[in-house]
């Protein structure tokens, strides 16, 4: 696995009783995740990957949505061995969209719990077994609305502008940019580009239920997010036969706010993957 698409801290692989890999958000890099890992148990391996157009990939293009999932997907199966622990994938804003997919992939070859979405078999967890270095045991939908509805055929999209107060407006419909972002202008120029490739990748992204998650799903949102109410989250619970809600004090931007109230909805709700 090369060092420049992830970044590794928390527990050795042999030691570690989790491993968590994070997909971050719209612009953003492996760096994000630094403030979950802090906040994680001793015992997990927290991996965040590192997108194509950021940080030491900055020169590289940003992919569309299959190659965006490619990358998650390869990420995952290269995580660091030996071990048995079980790997969740925890996707965060835009980055969950990315990771119900590239779960998908990893659950359609064998990276998971087959058949029984609401219990690991023996070998679910097992690097090196069956699934692979990447078996997933598990998803995690961080601060993202369900994508079992169409978009609205009518809504402004990126790939349709240029206009910098054009974009700006329509990614606040994503939660993309924070204000204070927005009122940097030297900031913005830095991270706009990344922010917009990755929104363009996954704005018309909408998907079915079925088939089902081989896995459980769990949905953390924040009780005062307001692009993620409960009607329009709700269709979370279609996506896994085990699914599971956690709601926490806060606002969109979970992951770089308050990263411990991620953490904690996790270790909070692990019962939901053994």
């Amino acid at each position: 696995m090369s060092a420049r698409n992830v970044v590794l801290r928390g527990a050795a692989p042999q030691d570690a009783s989790l491993r968590v890999l994070v997909v971050p958000h719209a612009g953003a890099g492996a760096a994000s995740g630094l403030a979950f890992a802090e906040h994680a148990p001793a015992d997990w391996l927290v991996a965040t990957a590192r997108l194509p157009g950021r940080e030491s990939r900055i020169r590289e293009s940003v992919p569309d949505m299959p190659g965006l999932v490619a990358d998650v997907v390869g990420t995952a199966r290269a995580l660091p061995g030996p071990g048995t622990a079980p790997l969740i994938v925890v996707g965060v804003c835009s980055g969950a969209v990315i990771a119900l997919e590239a779960v998908r992939e990893l659950l359609r070859d064998g990276d998971g719990h087959g058949d029984d979405p609401g219990r690991a078999d023996d070998d679910a967890g097992r690097v090196g077994g069956p699934g692979g270095a990447g078996s997933v045991a598990g998803l995690v939908v961080v601060s993202q609305w369900a994508v079992n509805e169409k978009p609205d055929p009518g809504r402004r999209l990126l790939r349709d502008t240029d206009d910098q107060a054009q974009v700006l407006d329509i990614l606040r419909e994503f939660g993309g940019v924070p204000e204070s972002l927005a009122a940097n202008p030297e900031m913005l120029r830095l991270v706009l580009p990344g922010i917009v490739a990755d929104i363009r990748a996954v704005e018309d992204y909408w998907s079915d239920p079925d088939p089902l998650l081989g896995c459980p799903l769990l949905t953390v949102f924040g009780d005062e997010d307001p692009l993620c109410p409960e009607e329009r989250t709700a269709g979370w619970a279609l996506f896994s036969a085990n699914t599971r809600n956690a709601w926490v004090p806060g606002g969109h931007l979970l992951l770089a706010e308050d990263p411990a109230v991620v953490v904690d909805a996790l270790a909070g709700n692990l019962d939901q993957f053994a």
